[in-house]
């Protein structure tokens, strides 16, 4: 089934479950609306000029899409196509929205984007099915980190 997501300006994205309509986390979620997004920005944003700095975009990227000079200009490349829902690993009982996008960028992996409970986004890069980069990388030193550039001058974190 499809459901409107305010913070994609109302567009319709694909819902994995619908068990998870009522899922508190994904409820929450439907709250975060243009200015979040725009607010957040910056974090895809990197994870765009990492991948382009590692690619040379310059050699093919950017004849595809152009060159991305300011944040909020990301998302005209990034497509929505799934909401998904997650629980934590091991003693974390939180519960995750997961966005699965389309990327013009990065059309392998794609965008996944992570929602704690769906208030704050706490995860930004390609598809790899961990719900944070704590888990990804089995390093708890990145609980606050959102997207973790193979470029350390790409990573971003979440405002405390």
């Amino acid at each position: 089934m499809k459901i409107r997501v305010p913070y994609f300006d109302d567009c319709d994205v694909q819902l994995d479950d619908e068990d998870s309509l009522n899922n508190p986390a994904l409820v929450e979620f439907l709250k975060r609306d243009l200015q979040d997004r725009l607010k957040d920005s910056r974090h895809v944003f990197n994870y765009y000029q990492d991948f382009r700095t590692m690619i040379g975009g310059e050699d093919w990227l950017d004849d595809e899409m152009g060159i991305v000079t300011i944040p909020e200009q990301i998302w005209s490349h990034v497509t929505p196509r799934f909401v998904l829902m997650d629980g934590g690993r091991g003693s974390d009982e939180s519960q995750y929205v997961i966005v699965e996008a389309e990327c013009a960028w990065e059309v392998e992996h794609g965008l996944m984007m992570v929602w704690k409970d769906g208030k704050f986004l706490c995860k930004v890069g390609g598809y790899d099915g961990h719900v944070t980069n704590s888990n990804s990388y089995a390093d708890d030193k990145l609980i606050n980190v959102v997207y973790s550039g193979s470029d350390d001058k790409f990573t971003t974190h979440r405002d405390r």
